[in-house]
Protein backbone atom coordinates (compact mmCIF):
# COMPACT_ATOMS: atom_id res chain seq x y z
CA UNK A 1 0.00 0.00 0.00
CA UNK A 2 1.34 3.44 -0.92
CA UNK A 3 2.04 5.30 2.37
CA UNK A 4 0.80 8.55 0.81
CA UNK A 5 -2.76 7.21 1.09
CA UNK A 6 -2.49 7.45 4.88
CA UNK A 7 -1.98 11.20 4.55
CA UNK A 8 -5.26 11.72 2.64
CA UNK A 9 -7.97 13.06 4.94
CA UNK A 10 -11.59 12.85 3.79
CA UNK A 11 -13.48 15.89 5.05
CA UNK A 12 -17.29 16.07 4.90
CA UNK A 13 -18.86 19.48 5.40
CA UNK A 14 -22.33 19.92 6.89
CA UNK A 15 -23.28 16.29 6.33
CA UNK A 16 -26.89 15.47 7.21
CA UNK A 17 -27.42 11.74 6.69
CA UNK A 18 -25.85 8.87 8.58
CA UNK A 19 -26.21 6.56 5.59
CA UNK A 20 -23.90 8.76 3.58
CA UNK A 21 -21.33 8.92 6.37
CA UNK A 22 -21.31 5.14 6.70
CA UNK A 23 -21.08 4.64 2.94
CA UNK A 24 -18.16 7.07 2.82
CA UNK A 25 -16.34 5.00 5.45
CA UNK A 26 -16.80 1.88 3.37
CA UNK A 27 -15.54 3.67 0.24
CA UNK A 28 -12.49 4.90 2.14
CA UNK A 29 -11.68 1.39 3.33
CA UNK A 30 -12.00 0.08 -0.25
CA UNK A 31 -9.40 2.60 -1.37
CA UNK A 32 -6.94 2.40 1.51
CA UNK A 33 -7.84 5.67 3.24
CA UNK A 34 -8.39 5.71 6.98
CA UNK A 35 -9.06 9.18 8.40
CA UNK A 36 -12.52 10.79 8.27
CA UNK A 37 -13.13 14.34 9.42
CA UNK A 38 -16.55 15.92 9.83
CA UNK A 39 -16.88 19.70 9.70
CA UNK A 40 -20.06 21.06 11.31
CA UNK A 41 -22.12 17.88 10.78
CA UNK A 42 -25.86 17.91 11.44
CA UNK A 43 -26.72 17.14 15.07
CA UNK A 44 -29.50 14.88 13.79
CA UNK A 45 -27.28 12.27 12.12
CA UNK A 46 -28.46 8.73 12.85
CA UNK A 47 -25.24 7.00 13.84
CA UNK A 48 -26.82 3.55 14.04
CA UNK A 49 -27.65 3.79 10.35
CA UNK A 50 -24.14 5.02 9.65
CA UNK A 51 -22.73 1.91 11.33
CA UNK A 52 -24.93 -0.36 9.25
CA UNK A 53 -23.86 1.30 6.01
CA UNK A 54 -20.18 1.23 6.97
CA UNK A 55 -20.33 -2.61 7.08
CA UNK A 56 -16.73 -3.67 7.87
CA UNK A 57 -15.40 -0.10 7.97
CA UNK A 58 -16.91 0.78 11.37
CA UNK A 59 -13.38 1.36 12.68
CA UNK A 60 -13.06 4.40 10.41
CA UNK A 61 -16.45 5.64 11.57
CA UNK A 62 -15.59 5.19 15.26
CA UNK A 63 -12.27 7.04 14.83
CA UNK A 64 -13.84 10.03 13.04
CA UNK A 65 -12.81 13.52 14.09
CA UNK A 66 -15.34 16.32 14.37
CA UNK A 67 -14.61 20.03 13.96
CA UNK A 68 -16.89 23.09 14.28
CA UNK A 69 -15.67 24.60 10.99
CA UNK A 70 -13.99 23.57 7.76
CA UNK A 71 -11.08 25.91 8.50
CA UNK A 72 -10.31 23.98 11.67
CA UNK A 73 -10.76 20.62 9.94
CA UNK A 74 -8.08 21.40 7.34
CA UNK A 75 -5.75 23.55 9.44
CA UNK A 76 -2.91 20.99 9.36
CA UNK A 77 -3.19 20.18 5.65
CA UNK A 78 -0.66 21.38 3.07
CA UNK A 79 -3.18 20.97 0.24
CA UNK A 80 -6.96 21.28 0.44
CA UNK A 81 -8.88 19.76 -2.47
CA UNK A 82 -12.45 20.94 -2.90
CA UNK A 83 -14.93 19.08 -5.09
CA UNK A 84 -17.51 20.88 -7.19
CA UNK A 85 -19.66 20.22 -10.22
CA UNK A 86 -20.85 23.82 -10.68
CA UNK A 87 -19.18 26.71 -12.47
CA UNK A 88 -18.76 30.25 -11.19
CA UNK A 89 -16.14 32.67 -9.97
CA UNK A 90 -14.41 30.33 -7.53
CA UNK A 91 -14.92 27.21 -9.60
CA UNK A 92 -13.89 28.27 -13.10
CA UNK A 93 -10.36 26.94 -12.69
CA UNK A 94 -11.43 23.49 -11.56
CA UNK A 95 -9.39 20.54 -12.85
CA UNK A 96 -10.48 17.09 -13.94
CA UNK A 97 -9.89 14.84 -10.94
CA UNK A 98 -7.83 12.23 -12.79
CA UNK A 99 -5.49 14.87 -14.15
CA UNK A 100 -4.96 16.44 -10.72
CA UNK A 101 -4.47 13.26 -8.69
CA UNK A 102 -0.80 12.40 -9.51
CA UNK A 103 0.53 15.73 -8.21
CA UNK A 104 -1.75 15.61 -5.19
CA UNK A 105 -0.66 12.08 -4.37
CA UNK A 106 2.95 13.23 -4.54
CA UNK A 107 2.10 16.06 -2.14
CA UNK A 108 0.46 13.56 0.22
CA UNK A 109 3.73 11.66 0.42
CA UNK A 110 5.15 14.67 2.29
CA UNK A 111 2.23 16.22 4.21
CA UNK A 112 -1.50 15.80 4.96
CA UNK A 113 -3.87 16.51 2.07
CA UNK A 114 -7.60 17.13 2.63
CA UNK A 115 -10.25 15.89 0.20
CA UNK A 116 -13.25 18.09 0.92
CA UNK A 117 -16.85 17.25 0.03
CA UNK A 118 -19.82 19.55 0.56
CA UNK A 119 -23.37 19.17 1.71
CA UNK A 120 -25.75 16.67 0.16
CA UNK A 121 -28.10 19.40 -1.08
CA UNK A 122 -25.81 22.27 -2.11
CA UNK A 123 -22.18 21.21 -1.98
CA UNK A 124 -19.48 23.62 -0.85
CA UNK A 125 -20.17 27.32 -0.35
CA UNK A 126 -18.03 29.93 -2.09
CA UNK A 127 -16.38 30.98 1.17
CA UNK A 128 -15.45 27.36 1.79
CA UNK A 129 -13.90 27.05 -1.65
CA UNK A 130 -11.65 29.98 -0.73
CA UNK A 131 -9.99 27.65 1.78
CA UNK A 132 -9.14 25.19 -0.99
CA UNK A 133 -5.82 25.14 -2.80
CA UNK A 134 -7.31 22.97 -5.56
CA UNK A 135 -10.80 22.46 -6.97
CA UNK A 136 -11.53 19.25 -8.87
CA UNK A 137 -14.51 17.96 -10.78
CA UNK A 138 -15.73 14.46 -11.50
CA UNK A 139 -16.99 14.07 -15.09
CA UNK A 140 -20.64 13.10 -15.42
CA UNK A 141 -23.41 13.14 -17.99
CA UNK A 142 -24.65 16.71 -18.62
CA UNK A 143 -28.17 15.30 -18.39
CA UNK A 144 -27.62 14.45 -14.72
CA UNK A 145 -24.23 15.75 -13.48
CA UNK A 146 -24.86 15.61 -9.72
CA UNK A 147 -23.40 12.66 -7.82
CA UNK A 148 -24.57 11.47 -4.44
CA UNK A 149 -22.11 12.42 -1.67
CA UNK A 150 -20.90 8.87 -1.09
CA UNK A 151 -20.58 8.31 -4.85
CA UNK A 152 -18.38 11.40 -5.14
CA UNK A 153 -16.13 10.16 -2.35
CA UNK A 154 -15.67 6.70 -3.81
CA UNK A 155 -14.94 8.09 -7.29
CA UNK A 156 -12.29 10.52 -6.08
CA UNK A 157 -10.74 8.15 -3.55
CA UNK A 158 -10.54 5.45 -6.20
CA UNK A 159 -8.61 7.81 -8.47
CA UNK A 160 -6.03 8.19 -5.69
CA UNK A 161 -5.91 4.46 -5.06
CA UNK A 162 -5.57 3.78 -8.78
CA UNK A 163 -2.71 6.28 -9.07
CA UNK A 164 -1.02 4.80 -6.00
CA UNK A 165 -0.60 1.47 -7.81
CA UNK A 166 1.79 3.08 -10.27
CA UNK A 167 1.83 2.86 -14.08
CA UNK A 168 3.43 -0.58 -14.19
CA UNK A 169 0.69 -2.15 -12.06
CA UNK A 170 -2.02 -0.53 -14.17
CA UNK A 171 -0.58 -1.22 -17.60
CA UNK A 172 0.88 -4.69 -17.26
CA UNK A 173 -1.21 -7.84 -17.01
CA UNK A 174 -0.20 -10.53 -14.56
CA UNK A 175 2.83 -12.45 -15.77
CA UNK A 176 1.89 -15.72 -17.46
CA UNK A 177 3.30 -18.72 -15.58
CA UNK A 178 3.38 -21.02 -18.59
CA UNK A 179 5.90 -20.17 -21.35
CA UNK A 180 4.69 -19.28 -24.85
CA UNK A 181 3.90 -22.26 -27.05
CA UNK A 182 6.23 -22.98 -29.95
CA UNK A 183 5.05 -23.23 -33.54
CA UNK A 184 5.78 -26.96 -33.46
CA UNK A 185 3.60 -27.45 -30.38
CA UNK A 186 0.80 -25.43 -31.94
CA UNK A 187 0.91 -27.56 -35.09
CA UNK A 188 0.86 -30.74 -32.97
CA UNK A 189 -2.23 -29.46 -31.17
CA UNK A 190 -3.96 -28.63 -34.46
CA UNK A 191 -3.14 -32.10 -35.77
CA UNK A 192 -4.77 -33.71 -32.77
CA UNK A 193 -7.84 -31.56 -33.26
CA UNK A 194 -8.01 -32.58 -36.92
CA UNK A 195 -7.90 -36.27 -35.91
CA UNK A 196 -10.58 -35.70 -33.28
CA UNK A 197 -12.92 -33.84 -35.66
CA UNK A 198 -12.63 -36.71 -38.13
CA UNK A 199 -13.13 -39.36 -35.43
CA UNK A 200 -16.25 -37.68 -34.06
CA UNK A 201 -17.73 -37.06 -37.52
CA UNK A 202 -17.69 -33.30 -37.07
CA UNK A 203 -16.09 -33.06 -40.50
CA UNK A 204 -14.73 -35.36 -43.22
CA UNK A 205 -11.44 -35.60 -45.12
CA UNK A 206 -12.72 -33.42 -47.95
CA UNK A 207 -13.53 -30.49 -45.68
CA UNK A 208 -10.98 -31.05 -42.91
CA UNK A 209 -8.28 -28.73 -44.26
CA UNK A 210 -10.69 -25.83 -44.68
CA UNK A 211 -12.17 -26.54 -41.23
CA UNK A 212 -8.75 -26.50 -39.58
CA UNK A 213 -7.93 -23.12 -41.12
CA UNK A 214 -10.88 -21.75 -39.18
CA UNK A 215 -9.87 -23.49 -35.94
CA UNK A 216 -6.33 -22.20 -36.42
CA UNK A 217 -7.58 -18.62 -36.52
CA UNK A 218 -9.72 -19.20 -33.44
CA UNK A 219 -6.88 -20.67 -31.40
CA UNK A 220 -4.44 -17.98 -32.56
CA UNK A 221 -6.69 -15.33 -30.98
CA UNK A 222 -6.86 -17.03 -27.59
CA UNK A 223 -4.56 -19.98 -26.93
CA UNK A 224 -0.98 -18.73 -26.55
CA UNK A 225 0.88 -20.77 -23.95
CA UNK A 226 2.10 -24.32 -23.49
CA UNK A 227 -0.53 -24.80 -20.80
CA UNK A 228 -3.23 -23.70 -23.26
CA UNK A 229 -1.97 -26.19 -25.83
CA UNK A 230 -1.85 -29.08 -23.37
CA UNK A 231 -5.47 -28.47 -22.40
CA UNK A 232 -6.59 -28.38 -26.03
CA UNK A 233 -4.56 -31.48 -26.92
CA UNK A 234 -5.93 -33.36 -23.93
CA UNK A 235 -9.48 -32.49 -24.92
CA UNK A 236 -8.92 -33.59 -28.51
CA UNK A 237 -7.22 -36.83 -27.45
CA UNK A 238 -9.98 -37.79 -25.02
CA UNK A 239 -12.77 -36.86 -27.43
CA UNK A 240 -11.13 -38.88 -30.19
CA UNK A 241 -10.79 -41.90 -27.90
CA UNK A 242 -14.41 -41.62 -26.79
CA UNK A 243 -15.54 -41.54 -30.40
CA UNK A 244 -13.69 -44.77 -31.15
CA UNK A 245 -10.63 -43.24 -32.72
CA UNK A 246 -7.09 -44.56 -32.37
CA UNK A 247 -5.97 -42.06 -29.73
CA UNK A 248 -5.45 -43.81 -26.37
CA UNK A 249 -6.48 -42.44 -23.01
CA UNK A 250 -3.81 -40.08 -21.56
Amino acid sequence: MNPALANLKVVLVGTRYGGNVGSVCRAMANCGLSELRLAAPSPDITWEFAERMAVHATGILAARKTFPTLAEAVADCAAVVGTSRRGGLYRQHSTDARAAVPDLLAAAAKAPVALVFGREDKGLLNEELLLCTHVVRLPASPDYPSYNLAQSVVLLCHEFYRASLGPAALASPEEEVSPPASSKMRQTMLGKWRDMLLATGFTDEERATHMMEGFGRIFARGAKTEADMRILMGLARQAGWAAGGREPRP
